[in-house]
């Protein structure tokens, strides 16, 4: 089966990427929509398969559109994630250090990356998730966070939620920008846009370099005094074409390769003056859609391509005689169909089905005072077909129901179905009331199964998950509060035994927590944003909390523009204690990591209609904190440059 599915891969692979560079096809559609009482409503396309906007979405979803992105001058998505309600980023040191996202308390592997539809997740990764630190924002329009199981839309990885980064759409006509910085530890960074708009076609294309400096990835607070710096240089394209009434096209590719000086560990001797991690990913797609009966008739057809390959290398240096020699190879091949048929305003279908093929194969050499060690995960390799069904209906602009089903058949682990279920309730015109429940499941990765440390009698993790909240707003719509309530529960949880070095299941997990945001309009000059999220994880086989999760998280922003020409953003970022796990005892002792609070400040100032002079200092008060026990961060750090558009 292994070997059919790897001449299978690698034909469809070269396929699929011939298609997409030809421009094959994607989704077109309207950023916004305008409903009756003439309020413009941004349209998610990420929480259903069906045309949604972020008023009427069931889901809890929050959405960082273009201008939050700018006013904080994220360069990461990293960075631009920290302030979403229900969402951790944590990060093994500074710049291109290993980032794992958890959202609602679950694991990093049970949440979804996505860019334009592209599923980002390593099959060569321990839990199958996806390492953030190379996600660049130099070519996207906004970032959507659908918060609670979404395994009925998106399959194995989407227990926790999603994350989906959409691709700018060109704006009519020739545009170009560059902008250029520099700043702390030696740093510079490199960023330029080019795009073209016409009614029948709109493309953009974007590049980045970045030269990083930052500080020991093994925290000096422990005697490590080697700054690791990292490079990334990443092009991303998007194009959209209409070459008919009848069918649109669209095609996404991203190209990534970074390295990432490292530290053997974290914690006291963790240092090392040239280990580094070198990465190469590709992530591409491409759909084809049809329009027929007004519209109301749309098939879809489309292909995805991502592969990751990463290197992890350590020779012998002045500190120690130690050889590491390790590679990590990840691709996925998905494609697929669906038909959508929305007869009525408030009545809309969608079918379909999917497959998708994963690889996985890794070597692993060391040599040091215990003698030589050699692991070798071969080319394993598994399929997933799945058939999917979703409804959207609506009455009177007051209730919306969204109702999915999905059944999964995983050429190790069977079948398994899932179903979601999304109302949102308009009781009065600024007053929603939003719920959903939904069930999910997660095959365990190939590394799981497989490797030295894998368990190839896992089970496949299952959940049941369910919110329920209110969105009211006040003061003419100057000010919007919401209030959501989420549980999660886990069965066969995968967690690593730090006495025995091997993955096992749990019996059981649980999260539950509550999410709250506001934002207002305080003047024409002056808006402010707050959320704050209270999460409760536990273990029911040791009844202690989960790792690396907080159980208080707030942020508060505030973005001030004085004039036409000044913009500035000030956010307050706050984390209570959390647990880890102190790798350099025997056995593996819990501890627990204090809480902290940090302050960013970005400022802009449009010297002519072409020319913006950007400044920012993160952590301007220099605080000194841990994500994960051993491992640096960042303190007060300041960049500044110029940004020139035409």
């Amino acid at each position: 089966m292994a070997a059919r599915l790897g001449l299978f891969g690698s034909a469809a692979c070269a396929a699929a990427t011939a298609f997409v560079v030809a421009a094959c096809a994607a989704e077109a559609q309207e950023d916004n929509y305008t409903s009756a009482d003439g309020t413009v409503d941004q349209i998610v396309v990420t929480g259903t398969r069906l045309e949604a906007t972020e008023k009427t979405d069931g889901s809890a979803v929050t959405v960082l559109g273009q201008q939050q992105l700018e006013d904080g001058q994220y360069r990461s998505a990293v960075d631009a994630l920290q302030q979403v309600p229900g969402v951790d980023v944590v990060q093994s040191g500074g710049p291109g250090s290993n980032a794992s996202v958890f959202i609602r308390g679950a694991d990093s592997g049970q949440t979804l990356v996505m860019l334009d539809g592209i599923e980002l997740n390593n099959p060569a990764s321990t839990n199958r998730s996806f390492n953030m630190a190379n996600l660049t924002l130099e070519n996207i329009e906004r970032i959507e966070v659908v918060r609670g199981p979404q395994s009925t839309i998106y399959g194995s990885d989407a227990m926790g939620g999603v994350i989906n980064l959409i691709s700018k759409k060109a704006e009519k006509g020739v545009h170009v920008s560059a902008t250029s910085e520099a700043g702390s530890f030696s740093s510079f960074n490199q960023l330029a846009n080019l795009s073209y708009g016409s009614d029948p076609l709109d493309i953009g294309v974007g590049l980045t370099q970045q030269n990083l400096g930052s500080v020991s990835a093994a925290s000096q607070a422990y005697g490590n005094g080697e700054p690791d710096r990292y490079n990334n240089t990443s092009l991303s394209t998007r194009l959209r074409a209409r070459p008919s009434e009848l069918f649109d096209l669209a095609s996404t590719l991203r190209y990534t390769t970074s390295s990432d000086d490292l530290d053997n560990f974290g914690g006291s001797g963790g240092d090392d003056p040239n280990r580094a991690l070198d990465s190469d990913e590709l992530f591409t797609r491409g759909d084809l859609t049809g329009h027929f009966l007004n519209d109301t008739l749309t098939p879809t057809t489309y292909v995805s391509y991502t592969r990751q390959v990463l290197s992890d290398t350590n020779f012998p240096d002045e500190l120690s005689l130690d050889v590491l020699d390790s590679s990590y190879n990840g691709d996925v091949l998905t494609y697929g169909g669906r038909v959508t048929w929305a007869p009525k305003p408030y009545l809309s279908m969608v079918g379909g089905a999917e497959s998708q093929i994963e690889r996985a194969s890794s070597y692993y050499f060391s040599d040091g005072a215990y003698g030589p060690f050699t692991d070798e995960l071969l080319g394993t390799s598994a399929q997933d077909d799945a058939y999917f069904a979703e409804s959207r209906v609506s009455y009177a602009e007051q209730l919306y129901v969204d109702l999915g089903v999905r059944h999964d058949q995983h050429s190790i682990f069977g079948n398994h179905t899932t179903f979601k279920v999304a109302p949102a309730w308009f009781v009065a015109p600024s007053t929603k009331i939003h719920a959903s429940v939904g069930t999910g499941f997660k095959a365990p990765s190939l590394v799981e199964l497989y490797s030295s440390y894998g368990n190839p009698d896992l089970e496949a993790e299952k959940s049941v998950g369910w919110d329920i909240g209110v969105d009211q707003d006040l003061l003419a719509k100057r000010l919007n509060l919401s209030a959501t309530f989420f549980r999660n529960t886990f069965d066969n949880l995968i967690t690593f035994n730090p006495a025995t070095f091997i993955l096992e299941n749990i019996e059981s997990a649980e999260t539950e927590g509550l999410e709250l945001a506001g934002s207002s309009t305080v003047t024409e000059a002056l808006s402010l944003r707050v959320a704050y999220t209270y999460t409760d994880t536990r273990n029911d086989q040791t009844g202690e909390s989960l790792l690396r999760r907080p159980r208080n998280k707030a942020a508060v922003t505030a973005v001030f523009t004085p004039t036409s020409r000044i913009r500035a953003q000030l956010q307050w970022r706050v984390f209570s204690s959390r647990f880890d796990y102190d790798y350099n005892a025997y056995p593996p002792s819990r501890i627990t990591l204090g809480g902290y609070g940090v302050v960013d400040l970005a400022v802009s100032y449009q010297l002519s209609s072409s020319v913006e002079i950007i400044s920012r200092i993160n952590n301007m008060f220099d605080k000194e904190y841990e994500d994960v026990y051993g491992y640096g961060t960042l303190g007060a750090a300041a960049y500044g440059g110029l940004k020139v558009s035409l």
